[in-house]
């Protein structure tokens, strides 16, 4: 029997309205969402984030945002087993909207990861090491090869990232990715609950122009202010401040580029992750995807047929008020 805690994926590209539907139907369905953003788990980082405002998170109950405090990280592995936690807590017949655009953290939570050992410091770097010499790709490439050949065979020399992960993994479980991706698979069971993938999806050149708004409405609200006061508490190496708008940022407040160019490396850089994130949800054939500026009528139906179709749950509000 699979669990009745009925779960919709709201996913899609950055500046889609994802978040604004995912409230919308949590509200109407009395249901909680469960944030699916790598940045928006960080605590500390808000407008660069583009998170709920505090009025938002009060009108529906919202999970994993903002919990991961300094000097912390979230990984899709703390992530899935914090999603875990927050799934029991649940009571049997809440719709679950999880929402986010962060590809690899949905995958994670609906297949399963492999269950790969903590790789140490200490080893990663030693490989790093040795993957810095002269003819270190080459020998670890070879070692890789002849320890686990087909997943050499689907790497380019030139990839050093997936080679040095490669032998951190040989050298810590004793094992090839290739073996463990296998024994994860005779073993990982399926998604626990009921789910459907739902996602909103605009036109290129209309996207473009949603992505350009949404970056100056980050700098007039004071993204640069917030990240004045982040480097102030010496947070410039934590992971959030690597995303796109936090790194720029850091670049314009140490003088390395001007307002102008901040603006534009802003949304030069999201308007690249919006496009990776489409490429990596269009893979997934189960989503379905409606017009961002007139479709939330027939998503929402969709999500009420779901419901409905679960004999044990019926949604709280079937005439859609809120």
């Amino acid at each position: 029997m699979k669990k009745t805690k009925p779960v919709i994926f709201v996913v899609g590209s950055t500046a889609t309205g994802k978040s604004e539907w995912a409230l919308k139907l949590a509200q109407e369905f009395k249901g909680v969402i469960i944030n699916c953003d790598s940045v928006q788990c960080y605590s500390h980082v808000q407008i660069g984030a583009a998170k709920p405002t505090p009025e938002e998170l009060q009108l529906v109950p919202h999970y994993l945002v903002s919990y991961v405090t300094p000097p912390e990280e979230s990984t899709a592995g703390s992530y899935c087993r914090d999603f875990s936690e927050v799934m029991e807590k649940i009571p049997d017949g809440t719709p679950v909207f999880v929402v986010g655009g962060t590809g690899f953290y949905f995958m994670a939570i609906e297949k399963g990861m492999y269950p790969v050992t903590e790789v140490s410091e200490e080893m990663k770097a030693q490989v790093e090491r040795e993957m810095s010499l002269p003819e270190g790709p080459a020998k670890l490439y070879a070692e890789l090869t002849q320890v686990d050949p087909e997943y050499a065979a689907k790497i380019n020399i030139a990839d050093h990232y997936r080679i040095g992960r490669g032998i951190e993994l040989i050298r810590t479980q004793g094992k090839g990715v290739t073996q463990i991706q296998k024994e994860f698979d005779e073993q990982k069971t399926p998604f626990a609950y009921p789910l459907l993938k739902i996602g909103p999806e605009w036109d290129r050149e209309v996207l473009r122009e949603r992505i350009a708004l949404r970056s100056h409405k980050m700098l007039k609200d004071g993204l640069v202010d917030e990240v004045e006061k982040l480097l102030d508490l010496g947070l410039d190496k934590w992971a959030p401040l690597s995303s796109v708008g936090y790194k720029e940022t850091i670049e314009f407040v140490r003088g390395h580029i001007n307002e102008d160019q901040l603006l534009e490396q802003i949304t030069t850089n999201t308007r690249q992750l919006a496009k990776r994130q489409k490429t990596w949800f269009q893979r997934d054939k189960d989503i379905h995807w409606f017009d961002g500026a007139r479709g939330y009528n027939e998503a929402r139906a969709v999500v009420e047929k779901f419901l409905n179709s679960l004999t044990t749950i019926t949604p709280a509000d079937k005439n859609g008020s809120i």
